[in-house]
Formats: C-alpha cells, sequence, structure tokens
C-alpha cells in the first residue's frame, strides 16, 4: 500500500485480532514489522496495545506509531530483526476504539448536514466546528437522528478510490484534508456510512451503525473565537 512499508492489515479488515509477521526492523524496544494489524496513533485516534507471542514469551506493545513510511511498535523488550512473531491486538480496546471513532464520522456527518459548519478537528470523545449557528436545538435534533440510524443498523461501506475519481465539491474541510495527502498517493480509503456521511480515513470501523451503540451523552459548549466543541459519549456494549 502507498502510504506504509508495512502491509497495514486493519485497513483491509478491522477485526483481524491476530497475526503472523517478521520483524525487518528492530532497535531498542522497538520494531517494524512486515506487516502488522496493531493501528498506529493518528486522526485523533489512539494505537492499538497488544502483545507479540516469540520465542515462547510474551512481549508487550506498549504504543503504535507512524514514523514516515514505517509502522513503529514500541515494546517493554527487545525483539531482534529477522524474528517471526504473532500479534494479539488487545481486542476489548481495539472494538471501543472502533465504535467511537465510527461514531465521530457519523456525528460529522449529521452535524454539517444539520448546517454546523465545517469541522476542524475531532477525537473519541468531541468534534470542535468553526463559528456557526449550531445550537441546542440542533444538537437534539442530530442526537435524535443518530440514535435512528443506530436501530435501522446500516452498513459501513469502506472502498478504495483513486484521488482522481474523488469529487470532494466544495467541501472545505475534505479538500484541506485531502492536499494534505502527499500526490503521489493515489489510492485513497473510504468510509461510507450509508450516506450519512463520507470521507476518506485509514482508521479502524464497525461494520455496521447497530454496533456503534446509542448516545448516553451529548452536550454542546463554545470555545475560543466563537468555535463550538460538541461532546458525545456512547452506551457501553
Amino acid at each position: 500500500m502507498d502510504y506504509f512499508n508495512s502491509l497495514p492489515l486493519y485497513a483491509e479488515d478491522s477485526y483481524v485480532r491476530e497475526f503472523r509477521a517478521e520483524v525487518v526492523k528492530a532497535g531498542p524496544r522497538f520494531a517494524v514489522l512486515d506487516r502488522t494489524a496493531f493501528y498506529p496513533e493518528s486522526g485523533g485516534q489512539p494505537s492499538d496495545t497488544g502483545v507479540f507471542r516469540v520465542g515462547g514469551r510474551e512481549v508487550t506493545v506498549r504504543k503504535v506509531m507512524k514514523r514516515g513510511r514505517d509502522i513503529y511498535h514500541y515494546l517493554d523488550d527487545n525483539i531482534p530483526a529477522g524474528s517471526g512473531v504473532e500479534g494479539v491486538i488487545d481486542w476489548e480496546k481495539r472494538y471501543w476504539n472502533m465504535r467511537r471513532h465510527s461514531a465521530e464520522h457519523l456525528l460529522t456527518g449529521l452535524f454539517e448536514e444539520a448546517g454546523s459548519g465545517p469541522k476542524v478537528y475531532s477525537d473519541m470523545e468531541r468534534l470542535e466546528f468553526k463559528p456557526s449557528s449550531l445550537d441546542a436545538e440542533t444538537l437534539e435534533r442530530v442526537r435524535s437522528r443518530f440514535d435512528e440510524i443506530v436501530d435501522e443498523n446500516t452498513s459501513v461501506r469502506i472502498y478504495f478510490t483513486s484521488r482522481e475519481e474523488l469529487d470532494v465539491g466544495g467541501d472545505e474541510r475534505k479538500r484541506a484534508f485531502l492536499e494534505k495527502i502527499p500526490r503521489n498517493i493515489e489510492r485513497l480509503r473510504m468510509v461510507d456510512i450509508s450516506g450519512h456521511a463520507l470521507t476518506f480515513c485509514f482508521g479502524t470501523h464497525v461494520r455496521s451503525t447497530g454496533e456503534m451503540g446509542r448516545l448516553s451523552e451529548l452536550t454542546l459548549s463554545e470555545a475560543k473565537k466563537g468555535r463550538k466543541i460538541v461532546h458525545f459519549t456512547l452506551e457501553n456494549a
């Protein structure tokens, strides 16, 4: 894949929990693999954690980061280059992040459709928008629609498209994000939540809205320079 030297298994299937790989680069308490299902911290989504099983022992994967085109796994012990490892994802944590990240996409689409103005930042618990007329009434409309879509259990479709085929139209946020992606990267990963939210993203996602779960909290606050911040929490599975 154009983005990485390692094959990012999570980009093809977010539900891969265990995998086998070879260490192609190693150093003091880090390893780079030829393939990995561990998601590196990016775009407001924290990295996966878990373990490597190697040589009859378990080495803890504490954090995963993208550095250049490499995906670095930071460990609690050393593993020599050339070692074969079995990677095991901390699935409970991964799945919780998948639910929240997918919910962040859906909420973004619903708020922007409701006239919130472009989003300028998001993570697993909040969305920050440029100054707009976003208010408590809009908040309640979005909350109701979000829960309806969750109950409908509509599909979350992930597919790849070329840069030339992608039309961001007048979407300021998507256009700015696209401009940050190196021009030599032609294959873009798209996440489409049944027409309610469509964007390019390399994060991990659930297969349907029913897996996200309903909202347990959705609140609105104001930040500097008139920006609006939406805070959200999902119900536990």
